[in-house]
């Protein structure tokens, strides 16, 4: 906008400048002088001025904004102007000439008197526009740029009518908001991208396209931003709004429009309201997201969904083979190959291009030979998520602690990058076949160091013959049919053997000839394993699982593993000693839960010896050690999983060894009373039974770790309210309970209060919310799980049997709501069930 103009010579001044030249008297030469002068330095400043405007409107102009109609017109002024002015003065020395020569000759002071009047105008022009060239904006924003085109690599082949068909469903009246969904590397944002430059070139009524990357740790703030600044409302201002006054900004900017919001790469759902994207179909208006999950499209309401599935051969060859023509045509042998390699993607984009892209300049048929025994296209095998992150401390590529918080972060970041897959019970998880395939493909396809190599077979019978031993780092050979190990391994860089489930009877002395950097062996789930060769010279070995076998015995040589961290004997069932095993000065894993071993004073001694001891999984029957293991709080923190058994006497178990377990396992006991010492309690008197918790003590209470409670056989218990202070609890098994009445009983008694803020008002605890298996069997006097219903909200299955005087369930419709819950009953039971409401019985009954 133009600024207050204030003009340096008046109308009254310009007037007497005039009369001064037409009078003709002797001031006329100084003051046609002065004015040449002042229009001289008066024309500097108007450049200047003029020079400094336009780079300003320029720099604002590159970032979409448009110069302002008067500032347009100013510039133009000046222009003819100063062009005016040059013109001018051009003839100033004639003119200075003639009024010195000619000064009394009437003919040149007439003429002199019109050439300084034109000075004196022009002067007056320009000095007026001096001062009109005071601008506090020069421009404003332009119309937004409707569709912005999106750049990507290059098309996926067989796309086109997956694209009309996508265009057709936003298209419709009905349809506000649509999701795409499918697996990584599948098309989704090759897809979105080609019907964002859709808008650029078919017909149609929106205002405004926007595209933002979602993807998985994105926030809010970053969303609005990206809108923000697609709007044209992002300022110097914006970083000190509120996320609720940018929404409200985001909010207002879009309800004046019909506008398509492209949201690439969803991973959860995400708060349209708290960003300030208005509802859709108010005015037509639409939102399309990509997303891995489908259940993302159901929390975010979708009107209609589509998957992006793999793509059908034809389409999957020409990608596949874009780049390969003269790689084909080089050897006949080879067109059938690529064949194979190409179908061993299973036509998944993502595994067309990159090995595509590799395999374009292979021109031999080794090569292509050797591409396709690696792809082995095969189903991978769910592994235990602590045996995975188990092997990644072995491998020291994540250092070793008690819950392993940064083995569980990167397993939770490569699941939600979709290249692993859970299980239902969520403790296990396996590679996509294709991902696997590529995962050990890819550094041989590339050109990789030979130490990279990975012998990987199935349904494997022996110990397949390895070509070259010193190029090979790992052998996988688990879940076969291998019953003997007996080749000799000559392996300088052989790091990790898996040999788990296998049928191995015999391992010889050979097999471990010369591995002299192998930091990881499994041999376990091979149950007809009785015995082990001398191991003394696996000096770099880190960890080593003989879980679920059949040794009667510990190897000779294992206390010589001065390395040894992990050492897992869990189901040893034959195995009875471990005398020695202090001598394992670095072992900071021992996994005893399940072995035969007696748990006597000697061994907790040795135990107790092992100073970088971290966890500990362990087997406590009726025997010697149980007192000075229970007693020994060091211990008690170690303790991940208690098994206790033949028990027939008070328990006294300190609160840090349930506290850290996260399995508790009580087995053929009969246990007048179970109490829990409490932190600091030396008194004899001062115990919290641990089915009648006293609330004064609750707040020192929390089984924080506790996931999972089996109970099976166990007289004189008569309730669980304990399971309260569970809040992680997933499983709970119950069986053959004779006593028992009620899983949570009296509630009322057990707020969560503390000593020091009784006076403050208690809240309760809501017991079960990560419960995910409840199995209740056998329980002949139970009346109540819970006296009111329960959300459930990872409620997976229920299986009930042999509970006759149980009728009442703690659910109602709204229970378990995004579950599809297994109920496994009896027929005449679910019958006499008491059902809260019509609904409730149509939710779970069927099931």
């Amino acid at each position: 906008m133009g600024g207050c103009v204030s003009i340096a010579i008046s109308c009254d001044q310009a007037i007497n400048n005039l009369t001064s030249c037409i009078s003709g008297d002797g001031n006329s030469f100084r003051n046609l002088v002065n004015n040449l002068a002042s229009l001289r330095r008066a024309t500097r400043q108007l450049e200047a001025r003029g020079d400094d405007l336009l780079t300003r409107v320029k720099v604002q102009e590159d970032g979409g904004r448009s110069r302002l109609a008067e500032v347009q017109e100013w510039l133009s002024e000046v222009d003819i102007t100063v062009r005016e002015t040059h013109d001018l003065l051009l003839q100033s020395d004639d003119e200075i000439d003639k009024l010195c020569c000619y000064q009394y000759c009437s003919k040149n002071w007439i003429s002199r008197n019109g050439y300084s009047k034109r000075v004196v105008k022009q002067l007056t022009e320009t000095e007026i526009l001096l001062f009109r060239g005071v601008f506090d904006e020069v421009t404003q924003r332009g119309p937004i740029q409707k569709v912005e085109e999106r750049l990507f690599h290059q098309k996926i082949f067989g796309q086109e009518e997956l694209i009309e068909s996508t265009w057709n469903s936003i298209m419709e009246d009905g349809v506000g908001i649509l999701g795409i969904y499918g697996m990584g590397g599948v098309g989704k944002t090759t897809l979105l991208s080609q019907i964002n430059n859709k808008f650029l070139i078919e017909s149609n009524q929106f205002d405004i396209v926007i595209w933002v990357v979602v993807s998985n740790n994105t926030t809010v703030k970053r969303i609005q931003e990206d809108i923000g600044k697609r709007l044209e409302i992002y300022d110097e201002n914006w970083e000190r709004k509120t996320e609720n006054e940018k929404a409200c900004d985001i909010n207002k900017s879009l309800k004046t429009k019909r506008y398509v919001l492209l949201l690439d790469d969803m991973w959860r759902k995400v708060d349209l309201a708290s960003i300030g994207v208005p509802v859709p179909r108010r005015n037509g208006s639409k939102i399309v997201f990509t997303t891995r999950s489908n259940e993302v499209c159901g929390r975010m309401g979708v009107d209609k969904e589509i998957e992006v599935t793999c793509m059908m051969w034809d389409d999957a060859w020409n990608l596949f083979t874009k780049n390969m023509e003269e790689t084909i045509k080089s050897h006949p042998d080879i067109l059938e190959v690529a064949r194979s390699v190409a179908k061993k993607c299973k036509g998944l984009p993502l595994a067309l291009n990159v090995i595509g892209e590799v395999m374009a300049r292979k021109k031999t048929v080794e090569e292509w030979h050797h591409a396709a025994n690696v792809l082995s296209s095969s189903a991978a095998q769910f592994s235990g998520k602590d045996d995975l992150i188990d092997y990644w401390v072995g491998h020291e590529l994540i250092g070793g602690t008690k819950l392993n918080y940064e083995g569980y972060t990167i397993i939770e970041a490569l699941k939600n990058a979709c290249l692993l897959i859970e299980s239902e019970s969520k403790d296990k998880v396996k590679m996509h076949d294709v991902i696997r395939d590529m995962a050990l493909w890819i550094p041989l396809g590339f050109g990789g160091p030979q130490e990279k190599l990975v012998a990987v077979e199935e349904n494997a019978r022996k110990i397949p013959k390895i070509k070259d031993q010193e190029a090979i780092s790992s052998i996988s050979l688990i879940s076969n049919q291998i019953e003997e190990a007996c080749v000799s391994l000559d392996c300088p860089n052989l790091d990790t053997v898996l040999l788990r489930d296998n049928k191995l009877r015999n391992i010889s002395q050979d097999f471990f000839y010369c591995v002299p950097i192998l930091k990881v062996l499994d041999l376990s789930l091979n149950a007809n394993l009785t015995r082990l060769p001398n191991i003394s010279n696996l000096v770099s070995l880190r960890y080593l699982n003989l879980s679920c076998t059949g040794l009667k015995d510990l190897p000779n040589g294992l206390y010589e593993l001065n390395k040894l961290i992990y050492l897992n004997l869990e189901h040893t069932y034959m195995l009875k000693k471990i005398d020695g095993i202090s001598s394992l000065s670095s072992l900071q894993v021992l996994r005893l839960y399940g072995s035969g071993i007696d748990t006597n004073d000697n061994v907790v001694k040795e135990i107790q010896r092992l100073e970088h001891l971290y966890q500990l999984t362990i087997t406590l029957r009726g025997s010697s050690g149980l007192e000075s293991y229970l007693k020994d709080e060091k211990l008690n923190s170690y303790n991940q999983q208690l098994h206790l058994s033949n028990q027939s006497s008070v328990l006294i178990v300190p609160i840090g060894m349930i506290s850290s377990s996260r399995v508790l396992e009580i087995l053929d006991s009969n246990i007048p009373k179970l109490e829990i010492k409490l932190p600091n309690n030396d008194s004899d008197d001062e115990y919290v039974h641990l089915l009648k918790p006293a609330s004064e003590y609750c707040s020192n209470i929390n089984f924080f770790s506790l996931r999972e409670v089996r109970l099976d056989n166990c007289t004189s218990l008569r309730d669980l309210t304990c399971l309260l202070y569970a809040p992680h609890l997933a499983v709970l098994y119950l069986v053959w309970l004779p006593d028992i009445h009620a899983i949570i009983d009296r509630y009322d008694e057990f707020p969560l209060m503390s000593k020091s803020l009784r006076n403050r008002q208690p809240y309760r605890l809501l017991p079960f919310r990560a419960l995910e298996f409840l199995t209740l069997r056998n329980l002949v006097k139970l009346r109540s799980i819970y006296r009111g219903p329960l959300p459930f909200p990872n409620l997976k299955e229920i299986n009930i049997k042999g509970c006759p005087l149980l009728t009442r369930l703690p659910i109602n419709s709204e229970s378990a709501q995004s579950q599809n819950v297994i109920m496994n009953a009896e027929k005449e039971w679910l019958e006499k069930v008491k059902w809260r409401d019509q609904a409730t019985k149509e939710r779970f009954y069927p099931s």
